[in-house]
């Protein structure tokens, strides 16, 4: 077995400062991103949608932090109170709150899922109108050739032709 070597053209790149790269990148591109939906006049995209995670962990610090500081006040009015919040009231109230704040928010992820996706049937909406059109045309186009004598010409000794043999089976 033969060592493979790498060539001295190949440039060596060092693996842990590629990912930090591409990651620093693509944040940067959705803070440009956010900041020029954001200032979206028309509101052709719903910008909700991309900022409810964002919302998630800021509410959740929220609530964390505000628990803390009612147990700080229940520790300062009691001992026994402050114990009870700490292990009791405070992650009850806080699963309580989780859980409605993750509610309220999947419920308006829902909706604006809905929104976008009637938005896409109104506009297959519009193509099925065009394409029914199509059928009034064809209509049209049928008439106007039934006008033209030389086709009424062809259609009638086609029906003659019918008829009479029609005639014909009936009488035998």
């Amino acid at each position: 077995m033969v060592d493979e070597q790498k060539q001295p053209d190949e440039p060596e790149t060092p693996p842990a400062s590629e990912p930090v790269n591409e990651r620093l990148r693509r944040g940067l591109f959705w803070a440009l991103e956010y900041w020029r939906e954001l200032f979206n006049f028309r509101f052709d995209k719903y910008m909700i949608i991309q900022v409810i995670p964002g919302v998630y962990g800021v509410a959740l610090t929220a609530i964390g932090l505000g628990l803390l500081y009612l147990c700080f006040e229940a520790f300062v009015a009691s001992t026994w109170r402050g114990l009870f919040f700490l292990f009791i009231g405070g992650p009850l109230l806080f699963l309580f709150s989780a859980t409605l704040l993750r509610a309220l928010l999947e419920f308006y992820m829902v909706v604006f899922k809905i929104s976008e996706h009637v938005d896409q049937l109104v506009g297959l909406r519009d193509t099925v109108d065009r394409l029914s059109g199509i059928g009034d045309s064809v209509d049209e186009m049928v008439s106007v050739t039934r006008r033209i004598p030389f086709w009424r010409v062809l259609a009638g000794t086609r029906r003659r032709g019918r008829g009479a043999g029609e005639d014909d089976s009936h009488t035998s």
